[in-house]
């Protein structure tokens, strides 16, 4: 018996939108649960960034570099750019915004954005599978 499609893991975005902040630092970005493969991530501006020395964005867990930084500087909203890191989140984490910044900003706002599938087993429960093959 094959299994319902509606038990396959598909991919799903996450995201969450975050003040990117006036000086360098890390961001919690959307969460994701354990046994997540992340098959791309990035970041979305939301508004425009001022044109200062250094203004770069990295999307990243805690051990895991999804892209790399990037330069936002003098980057105008709606703005995409994104990595192409593919690696497993085997522990319940967040995808941060991790920034770089040089000069003096005002700040702006981004979106976190992560392209994701579960990959934990894809099982009905006992009692659904009884009924399926009762009926």
């Amino acid at each position: 018996m094959a299994l319902s499609s509606s038990l396959k893991s598909k991919a799903y975005m996450v995201e969450k939108t975050v003040n990117l902040g006036t000086a360098s630092g890390t961001v919690a970005g959307p969460s994701v649960p354990a046994g997540t493969l992340v098959l791309a991530a990035g970041v979305t501006l939301v508004d425009a960034v001022e044109d200062i020395t250094t203004f770069t964005v990295a999307v990243a867990d805690d051990t895991t570099t999804f892209m790399a930084a990037t330069s936002v500087d003098a980057g105008s909203a709606g703005d995409i750019t994104f990595g192409t890191q593919t690696l497993g989140v085997t522990a319940a984490d967040t995808i941060d915004a991790v920034t770089v910044i040089s000069g003096t900003t005002a700040g702006s706002s981004a979106r976190v954005w992560a392209i994701v599938v579960d990959v934990n087993e894809a099982t009905k429960p006992a009692a659904d599978v009884d009924r399926d093959t009762l009926a």
